[in-house]
């Protein structure tokens, strides 16, 4: 017979390695996990704040840029040739006014070549009429220059800068409006800047503006990005100035930035998309991954790999044994390898086949003991029964008790047929009661009916139950021989049988007085005794007959019997 490796719901040895190493690595690559995680954040971070320092250093250099423009044009109103131009101005003439004018013009152009985002600087005097210009020179008052100014500074309130036809100005007046500055700042170069600051990364975009203003100035193309940006800035969820964070527009989500540029009272905000950022993580995340399917893979590899090589044939040895409990020796376990298993399915099979040997001889010593048993009670049976036997038979005859006569010959024929036949050495339950019930009768004769049985018919279900030959028989002697004193009236014999628990129990009792409690004692001793008794007669005889067929809880018990004698029982064990 071939075993083949069967699954159980148990827990197996090799699932045991698998949860230990489970257990082992899991910390170790729970603590892996954290260690990239917390790398990755912190490697995001550093880029996220890369990011900022970047776009805040542009606009910083740009905020510092505009403040000097602006403090050139506030200086300028303390310069003492526009003082007096503003106040002297329509009374002085000739070369004296030219003079002024001119060094007025110089000091404006000073003012534009001071810094590249300047591309006009220019001022109105009321006080003259004339409109002095870094790039348009010395014109009459009133004119479109003038005009357009002069628009723009009455303004109110007075913002931080004027916007208007694309142009962008700085604007300050003095004596009521005596005298008007202004500066135009180059809306050309300022987009250069912005998209300087583009340069840090390829997807971002960057802008001037407020939630009041909308976006002043910027790189954007399209503009639908602008407008969902403001209005978060407008609920409050945007970021102070130098601070950034992430939000998600039309499912896009952008990293963006806040600076504050004060000298126009704007918000320098760049974004960029958010996969931009964390490009450089993206190599260093799969790889990530992928390690940690490779993990899994491997775990899975290792709990197959223990499956195939310990678990499989450890089941098979553990199958063998469970057949084995089942006394199904004729078994073989097959082996492929030449590992420890290999060794272990060899000394199996040895194991096997040397009980299996063990057990038939085992078996086929206890048939013949039993056999040579049987026999040897047969050929006990005592010369004097048969002598009394017929010598009853005699004195019946002789007084002409014909039918008497008759009866105790058929009742003799039939005990002698039945403990002389060498047929099977089971008979069924009835056979073996009704023997020992003749048995009983011939003695009742015998002894002139000063002894007499009583029985109990045996339960219908339990008549065909198949026992050994000879094993009440020698009960029932035993108590006509020991139990009774000689002359004793009234002698009473009891024989019952029953079937309970799956266990036959036929009892045996006597109301016979020679018996002692120490007597019983010493038998019960006897009868209980593990090692083979050298005396194979009457009870220890059956009792041994019934241990080896039907093990251990079957056998002769004895014990003092209610009615005053001794009672024997047999107990079979027919389960086994």
């Amino acid at each position: 017979m071939r075993i083949q490796a069967a699954g159980t719901t148990r827990w197996f040895v090799y699932q045991k390695i698998v949860i230990v190493f489970i257990t082992f690595i899991i910390p170790l690559v729970a603590m892996n996990m954290w260690v990239n995680y917390k790398g990755m954040s912190f490697t995001k971070k550093a880029i996220s704040d890369s990011a900022v320092a970047g776009a805040s250093f542009y606009a910083k250099q740009l905020d510092k840029e505009l403040y000097f423009v602006r403090n050139q044009q506030l200086q300028f109103f303390n310069d003492k040739d526009l003082q007096k131009l503003s106040f002297q101005g329509s009374r002085l003439e000739g070369y004296a006014l030219i003079e002024l004018i001119n060094q007025t013009k110089d000091r404006l152009s000073a003012i534009q070549y001071s810094s590249e985002f300047v591309v006009n600087a220019g001022v109105y005097i009321k006080e003259i009429g004339k409109t002095i210009s870094s790039m348009n020179g010395v014109t009459d008052s009133p004119n479109y220059e003038s005009d357009f100014i002069t628009s723009l500074a009455e303004l109110t309130p007075k913002p931080s800068f004027y916007q208007k036809e694309g142009r962008l100005f700085f604007i300050e007046s003095e004596n009521n409006s005596g005298i008007i500055s202004y500066i135009e700042i180059s809306v050309v170069r300022l987009q250069e800047a912005l998209h300087q600051i583009t340069t840090l990364y390829q997807e971002s975009e960057v802008f001037l503006g407020n939630k009041e203003l909308g976006s002043v100035l910027s790189t954007v193309k399209d503009q639908r990005v602008i407008v969902p940006l403001l209005e978060q800035m407008d609920t409050g969820n945007n970021v102070h100035s130098n601070k950034s964070q992430v939000l998600r527009i039309d499912g896009t989500s952008y990293f963006i930035t806040t600076n504050q540029v004060s000298s126009l009272n704007l918000s320098l905000i760049m974004y960029v998309n958010h996969n931009e950022i964390t490009r450089p993580l993206s190599q260093f995340s799969f790889w990530f991954y992928a390690l940690f399917v490779i993990a899994i893979v491997v775990l899975l590899l290792y709990a197959y790999s223990v499956n195939f090589m310990i678990h499989r044939p450890l089941s098979k040895l553990t199958k063998a044994f469970q057949m084995i409990e089942t006394n199904n020796l004729n078994l073989v376990i097959d082996s492929k390898t030449r590992d420890e298993f290999h060794y272990l399915f060899h000394s199996f099979n040895r194991m096997a086949l040397r009980l299996k040997h063990s057990i038939e001889e085992n078996y086929e010593q206890k048939i013949a003991i039993q056999q040579s048993e049987l026999k040897q009670l047969q050929s006990q049976i005592n010369p004097h029964f048969l002598y009394n036997s017929f010598f009853n038979i005699y004195m019946m005859c002789k007084v002409g008790d014909s039918d008497s006569a008759a009866e105790l010959s058929q009742k003799l024929g039939s005990y002698y047929q039945y403990i002389t036949r060498s047929g099977s050495d089971e008979v069924p339950l009835y056979k073996e009661y009704q023997h020992a019930l003749d048995y009983c009768e011939i003695q009742c004769i015998r002894f002139s009916n000063r002894i007499r049985y009583e029985y109990e018919d045996i339960p219908d279900h339990a008549k065909t139950i198949t026992v050994p030959r000879l094993i009440i028989q020698p009960l029932v002697e035993n108590i006509f021989e020991h139990a009774f004193e000689d002359g004793m009236a009234n002698g009473v014999l009891y024989i019952a049988a029953n079937v309970e628990d799956e266990i036959v129990r036929i009892s045996v009792d006597d109301n016979g007085q020679l018996v002692t409690d120490e007597a019983i004692e010493q038998l019960e001793g006897q009868l209980r005794d593990g090692t083979r008794q050298l005396e194979k007669t009457g009870l220890i005889n059956v009792n041994n007959r019934l241990q080896l067929k039907y093990g251990a809880g079957s056998g002769l018990f004895v014990s003092r019997s209610p009615y005053g004698g001794l009672r024997a029982e047999l107990r079979i064990n027919i389960e086994c």
